[in-house]
């Protein structure tokens, strides 16, 4: 499956450690384009991921200033781009795994003589941040998408598509904690 982010990707904006575990990241990567895709829409992630050289998609994947039309005056706004956003769903999920190691005898918790796990609440906290800064990046994504809706045709038929319309999934499923 093509991905738009990798380890090196997230290493450069995210604290991940030297030594990182490929064959648990990449399952994590995967999980985390699956909740992208639910905020796009099926027909705009699949859009996405065919025109990733394409350079009318750059600004949508990798962020950049934009203004919206119709204001009486002109405001740039900024959004920060799909991978962004992406690798703040990737940490979402890697935080609620990282402490646990599924083994033939059950999950455990790895340490080591100078360790001690961090607690399951500050891991949770720091998972819910990570929500909240991908659903912050989201808002200004829509609005950059919304603007340029003509760029994007699979974003113009998720809005008048009643399947499955772009983040409408999200919203009507929600996480009671």
């Amino acid at each position: 499956m093509l991905q738009l982010i990798n380890i090196e990707d997230i290493k450069a904006v995210k604290d991940m450690g030297k030594k990182v575990d490929l064959d648990k990241i990449n399952p994590i990567i995967t999980q985390a384009h699956d909740d992208l895709r639910d905020y796009l829409g099926v027909n705009l992630y699949f859009d996405v991921l065919g025109n990733l050289e394409n350079p009318d998609y750059q600004a949508l994947l990798s962020g950049g200033t934009f203004e919206i039309s119709g204001q009486s005056y002109p405001i740039s706004y900024y959004q920060d781009g799909l991978k962004a956003m992406l690798i703040d769903l990737f940490m979402n999920r890697y935080l609620s795994q990282i402490n646990t190691n599924i083994t033939p005898f059950g999950a455990t918790i790895k340490q080591s003589q100078d360790s001690e796990p961090v607690d399951r609440v500050t891991l949770q906290d720091r998972s819910k941040e990570q929500t909240q800064m991908a659903g912050a990046k989201w808002e200004m994504i829509k609005l950059y998408l919304d603007e340029n809706y003509i760029l994007f045709k699979a974003y113009n038929s998720c809005i008048t598509n009643s399947i499955t319309p772009a983040g409408e999934r999200k919203k009507r499923f929600r996480t009671i904690v």
